[in-house]
C-alpha cells in the first residue's frame, strides 16, 4: 500500500491513552514511533502528510468548527486506514438532523461523526472492532464498515481458553396474585391510565391480559 497511514480511532480519552501507550511500547516492532493528536488543529496537521505514520485520536476531534456541517478535506489518498475500536458507539451519522441551541429560536443542522471523518479523508479504508454489532435503521455496523472480515465468537474464546464455558439453566419464576387484590385491578388500571388516549389504554389492557394469562398458568 505504498507506506500507508494508519489511524487508530476511539471515542474515549482513557482508551486512546491506553492504546497509544501499548503501541508506543512496541515502537521497535512497528518500526516507527506512533503519534497522539492533542487537539483538532494538531490532528489536522498530523494528517497532512504524504505517507506513513501511526496516529491515535478520538473521533470527537473530527467535529467541524462552529455550526458548520462540512469538515475540511485533509487528504484524498487511498492508502489511509482507519482502525476503529468500539465501532458500534460513535461511528454513525450520515444523515442531517436539527440540533437545538441554548434557546428555542437557535437551531442548526448537524451530522454524526461518520460523515465528518469521511469529509476529511474520503478515500480512506475503515476497519471496525466491536463485540456488539448492531443493525438498526439509523445505525448499522455492516453498512458503515461493510461485511465481516473475521468473527471471534464465544465458542472460539472457550476453545482457546480465553474464557470459561458458559452454561444456561432455565428457571421458572413462580408468580401468584392474591385473590383479595383481583377486584381492585380494574379500578387501579383506570386510575393509573387516566388521561391516556383510548387506543393506548386498550393496548395496555391487552398487554396486561397476556401477563394475567401467564400468571394463571403458574
Amino acid at each position: 500500500m505504498e507506506n500507508p497511514t494508519v489511524i487508530m480511532l476511539t471515542d474515549r480519552n482513557d482508551l486512546d491513552d491506553q492504546l497509544y501507550a501499548t503501541f508506543a511500547a512496541g515502537r521497535d516492532m512497528i518500526r516507527q514511533t506512533p503519534m497522539q493528536s492533542e487537539n483538532r488543529s494538531d490532528l489536522r496537521e498530523k494528517l497532512r502528510v504524504a505517507s506513513g505514520g501511526v496516529i491515535f485520536t478520538t473521533i470527537q476531534k473530527f467535529a467541524p468548527d462552529g455550526h458548520e456541517n462540512v469538515y475540511p478535506l485533509l487528504s484524498e489518498r487511498r492508502n489511509i486506514i482507519f482502525i476503529a475500536d468500539e465501532a458500534h458507539r460513535s461511528q454513525y451519522g450520515f444523515e442531517a438532523h436539527v440540533v437545538q441551541g441554548d434557546n428555542a429560536a437557535e437551531a442548526y443542522i448537524a451530522y454524526g461523526f461518520a460523515k465528518y471523518v469521511r469529509d476529511a479523508l474520503p478515500n480512506a479504508s475503515f476497519i471496525g472492532f466491536t463485540g456488539t454489532p448492531i443493525e438498526l435503521t439509523d445505525a448499522n455496523t455492516r453498512q458503515v464498515f461493510s461485511d465481516y472480515i473475521d468473527i471471534y465468537d464465544i465458542k472460539s474464546a472457550v476453545d482457546d481458553g480465553a474464557t470459561v464455558p458458559i452454561y444456561y439453566e432455565a428457571q421458572l419464576a413462580r408468580i401468584k396474585l392474591r385473590d383479595e387484590l383481583r377486584p381492585t385491578l380494574d379500578s387501579s388500571f383506570e386510575e393509573v391510565t387516566e388521561g391516556e388516549e383510548l387506543t393506548i389504554k386498550e393496548r395496555l389492557k391487552s398487554k396486561w391480559s397476556q401477563l394475567e394469562a401467564i400468571v394463571g398458568t403458574q
